[in-house]
């Protein structure tokens, strides 16, 4: 393109191109490397009264395209320059154009349509939708309509003046054959969802490429007030399965497994029975939690009437949620200890939910879980085998022949179930002893803590704050300067406090080392630990006390400072009961 030309179109000064333009008209339009002519360079730069000069000259320029297929009305819509698209379309409407100039497509299949939607400019989309209101304005290359990328990108403005306005909008064969509701849900858009359930509320039952549709996805997200609109509906759409012929799911199987409480309670207010609903591999909600070490899912499940029935029954391999919980290794005493639980049962490889765990790796939850299944007596191994035991027998009369007689050897049976309970007995006393070993190694440590704070409350016994009287003429020689004072007397009986807990501690530890060479001492052990630890705790909680209390009377001439101290030494008991109820928390999301 000439420079002079592509100058005047980017400053929009049409003054300079009047020759130019008419020579065009006769010999071909110049246009730069891209294929942009100069209505197109003056889309691009916003100059609506060049473009509308251009047309005037040579109005077969509205439909040229660039490289890309592009026209200016294309690149206007795209900038977002809503007085150029207007000129644009009036030319078209002055001209009597045969071909819509809203329905040419670039080389991606966009009309300018896309293109504004895309960018995000609502003038240019009112416009647009106005002058071609009957055109559905089907997909690009990529399968994408506008109204799908309004809903992707959350344009909720110019979604609604595409349901208004067009008399019947293209929504289906998405990317990946998903809707527009899919994308509003998917992006967690809820103007668009909202807007798009009410024009069109089948929608929700479309599946995409993958089989899950528009409530697969909400229960995914945890879209509460989406799933519930979509239910109050339709309940029919909680049974649609989820995903293809060879792996499919349902939607409390997806809850479920997003460890999402409030979505499973509402799926069950709505539909109590979806809780019956199974997957491909027979497992329903209460399996898929388990498997995803969804506690708090696991507890809701068993704590609703409605679900009792999950807690035995089996899967495609016979296992029950118990039978996956001992492969797991974790620990959900809820589920072990549940009435349905306790009866004995076997998936089809013969083993009960103790079986499983026996063969595990070694963990703590796992020893908790083992002894729980220990403490019912269910015991598996039903795959072992009654030996029979042919023998020749010679007939007791001296006739000649021969007799077979089948003897059952009932006490090799016997003996290999006896063998059977002691290995898994020797297993649970192992893992007892393990119990009780790591036990008392954390209590070696915390021996020498009870020890310490002994001797520290013991030498500030000795050594009270503030000093003896030490006048010999004074019938108080050998008090304490301070006894009259109210903090130095709460000083002297946290002191005491601390020495007395910590010396019972320290007793303690010494009653757990002897309790512990005693046979099936496990429970005896754990309970003197957590009796230990509770004095422990007193002890330290006396000796900020007593540190608070000691500093203030020996610094009650400077209330400033001693008010400091005691601040800050009561501090520590703040700071110990945050990290106490952090780590209790952590325990508690842990189970």
């Amino acid at each position: 393109m000439d420079p002079i030309l592509f100058s005047a179109a980017m400053r929009g000064n049409i003054r300079d191109v009047y020759y130019h333009l008419i020579r065009d008209e006769e010999y071909g339009y110049q246009v730069t490397p891209k294929g942009n002519t100069v209505l197109h360079v003056a889309a691009l730069y916003g100059h609506s009264h060049f473009a509308a000069e251009v047309l005037k000259i040579s109005p077969a320029m509205l439909c040229c395209q660039n490289k890309k297929n592009e026209t200016a009305l294309h690149i206007a819509a795209n900038e977002g320059h809503t007085e150029v698209v207007h000129v644009l379309l009036a030319c078209v409407e002055d001209h009597n154009t045969s071909d819509k100039l809203t329905r040419i497509t670039d080389a991606s299949g966009d009309t300018a349509l896309h293109k504004a939607v895309r960018s995000q400019h609502l003038n240019v989309v009112k416009l647009l939708v106005k002058e071609d209101s009957e055109f559905e304005f089907p997909p690009n290359h990529a399968q994408e309509t506008p109204l799908y990328l309004a809903a992707e990108s959350g344009f909720h403005d110019a979604l609604i003046n595409i349901l208004e306005s067009c008399n019947n909008p293209t929504y289906a064969a998405g990317p990946s054959n998903r809707t527009p509701l899919h994308a509003a849900v998917i992006q967690e858009h809820k103007d668009c969802i909202r807007s798009l359930w009410q024009w069109n509320k089948p929608l929700c039952e479309e599946p995409d490429l993958w089989g899950w549709n528009s409530l697969h996805y909400a229960v995914k997200l945890g879209l509460k007030d989406v799933v519930s609109d979509m239910l109050g509906w339709k309940k029919s759409l909680v049974y649609l399965p989820a995903g293809s012929e060879n792996d499919w799911t349902t939607a409390i199987h997806i809850a479920a497994c997003e460890g999402d409480v409030n979505m499973i309670k509402k799926l069950l207010n709505h539909c109590p029975d979806c809780c019956d609903t199974l997957n491909r591999n027979n497992q329903n909600a209460l399996h898929i939690a388990v498997l995803k070490n969804q506690d708090k899912v696991v507890r809701i499940l068993l704590g609703s009437d409605k679900c009792d029935s999950l807690v035995d029954e089996p899967d495609s391999n016979g296992n029950t949620p118990l039978h996956l919980l001992a492969a797991s290794g974790n620990h959900v005493p809820e589920l072990i200890n549940h009435p349905r639980a306790k009866k004995m049962s076997f998936n089809k490889e013969n083993q009960t939910p103790l079986d499983i765990a026996l063969s595990c790796k070694v963990t703590t939850k796992k020893e908790k879980l083992m002894e729980d299944l220990s403490s019912t007596g269910r015991f598996g191994k039903r795959d072992f085998e009654v030996k029979r035991k042919y023998e020749y027998i010679p007939n007791p009369n001296g006739e000649t022949g021969t007799g077979v007689k089948m003897q059952l050897n009932d006490e090799m049976g016997t003996r290999v179930k006896m063998r059977s309970r002691e290995d898994d007995h020797d297993k649970a006393k192992k893992a007892d002893q393990t119990v009780i070993e790591n036990t008392m190694k954390v209590a070696q440590i915390h021996i020498v803590v009870a020890t310490l704070i002994m001797t520290v409350t013991f030498a500030a016994g000795i050594t009270l704050p503030g000093g003896f009287e030490s006048d010999p003429d004074s019938h108080n020689q050998g008090m304490a300067i301070l006894i009259r004072k109210t903090a130095f007397r709460a000083f002297v009986v946290s002191d005491a406090i601390a020495f007395t807990c910590s010396a019972i501690a320290i007793f303690i530890y010494f009653s757990m080392a002897d309790v512990s060479n005693v046979p099936h001492s496990k429970n005896i052990v754990k309970k003197l630990y957590y009796l230990a630890i509770i004095f422990q705790c007193l002890s330290m909680l006396a000796v900020v006390i007593a540190f608070a209390t000691g500093m203030f009377s020996t610094l009650s001439h400077s209330l400033g400072l001693a008010v400091t101290v005691c601040f800050i030494g009561c501090l520590t008991i703040l700071l110990c009961f945050w990290v106490f109820i952090y780590i209790i928390r952590k325990l508690l999301e842990r189970q």
